[in-house]
């Protein structure tokens, strides 16, 4: 049989594996500089107790254990750090900042030939909220991405807010039912305009909010792709999050950052425990997400705990990609020793160990080569 891994999985060899670690290794101390500690999760999760703090999107690999419970393989890190935080660390009297470097698993169609195994890099902020709040999460995505090496990105933010506020108007009004909203919920997670119009225009749906829907997904560019938004859904009474993404976007422009981030009401996370404000890093020519965040105040009361909290994550192995896209170098292979290669006395292989130690010591790498009668330093 030929050794081979599963699909979906694969071993890093240390070239690559040097590199993953330079940009890791930078990324950390770019989140610790803004007070970010580190934190891990197991990588086996209680599938209902995940369950209950939000819908899970993406398929998590399932396994019974011989307790006979239904755990799964961590599909993502914020819903583990939320069950931690209610069950390790409430009641919450001063704010959060948590930093983390973590594999995920998420099952995958054998067609797609997608990863199911990869690495998420991000930071989770509890006890915070306001422009202010959600402008640090995002300012610390565009200081992180800027550390892995990235020239070119953007950073799309919205707020489901107003969203919400529509389809909440809709349904109370009796014009549409609950599963018309979760329909117009889906499409939107998918991105998919042509079924969120054919949707709207249900015959049952006050043509204000047709169009209010309709038009809201095509909006996108700076502050004034906020203030058309206002104009749009303010007659609705349908304004939720509007105030406070117009502020966090002028904190971003005014510490020069509006050139990495755009206003973009199409974005909507695939999951749905999202409050407020929402976002997605992409880089050019790439063709998928780099990573997403948002603002998720709800979710900790799912677990018996009250307190605001935002984050975001965004996948290693998509931005090496996009790095190579960009025709920026990778890291240099398995640097070579920093000090030649000398001889030592065949028949006291231990005098190279001692001279090895004493090298390092001095900030030098050094390699313990074997020759035929013992060991040299190189």
């Amino acid at each position: 049989m030929i050794p081979v891994t599963p699909r979906g999985f694969k071993d890093v060899l240390p070239e690559e594996a040097r590199w993953r670690e330079s940009i890791t290794m930078k990324v950390q101390s770019t989140l610790s500089s803004w007070g970010y500690a580190p934190i891990e999760t197991p990588t086996l999760e209680v599938l209902e107790v995940l369950e209950q703090g939000g819908r899970l999107s993406e398929t998590p690999f399932r396994l019974f254990d011989s307790d006979g419970a239904l755990l799964v393989l961590r599909p993502d890190v914020t819903l583990p750090i939320a069950r931690m935080v209610a069950s390790r660390l409430s009641p919450i009297v001063e704010p959060l900042r948590f930093r983390y470097v973590q594999p995920v698993f998420r099952e995958e169609e054998s067609l797609r030939g997608q990863a199911r195994e990869f690495t998420q890099l991000g930071i989770e902020s509890i006890g915070l909220s306001g422009a202010a709040a959600d402008a640090e999460v995002i300012l610390l995505m565009v200081d992180a991405l800027k550390a892995c090496g990235l020239k070119e990105f953007t950073i799309a933010i919205c707020t489901v807010g107003v969203l919400r506020d529509l389809l909440d108007a809709i349904v109370s009004k009796g014009n549409a039912s609950e599963q018309w909203r979760r329909e117009v919920l889906a499409a939107c997670h998918q991105n998919n305009a042509v079924e969120v119009a054919r949707l709207a225009a249900d015959a049952r749906i006050d043509e204000r909010y047709e169009t209010a829907l309709r038009a809201l997904l095509g909006l996108r560019g700076g502050a004034e792709a906020i203030e058309r938004c206002r104009e749009l859904v303010e007659p609705l009474g349908c304004t939720d999050g509007l105030d406070t993404l117009a502020q966090t976007y002028g904190i971003i422009k005014r510490v020069g950052a509006a050139g990495f981030v755009t206003v973009d009401f199409s974005v909507m996370s695939a999951f749905d425990y999202y409050t407020g404000l929402v976002f997605e890093a992409y880089a050019p020519r790439l063709g998928v997400l780099l990573g997403s965040g948002g603002r998720y105040d709800r979710m900790l009361e799912a677990y018996g705990t009250k307190a605001p909290a935002a984050g975001f994550a965004f996948n290693l192995e998509r931005v090496m990609m996009a790095l190579l896209e960009q025709g920026i170098p990778a890291a240099p292979g398995i640097r070579r020793p920093d000090y030649a290669a000398f001889e030592t006395d065949e028949g006291d292989p231990a005098e190279a160990f001692l001279s090895a130690a004493r090298l390092r010591e001095a900030g030098y790498t050094v390699v313990l080569v074997q020759t035929k009668g013992g060991m040299t330093d190189e």
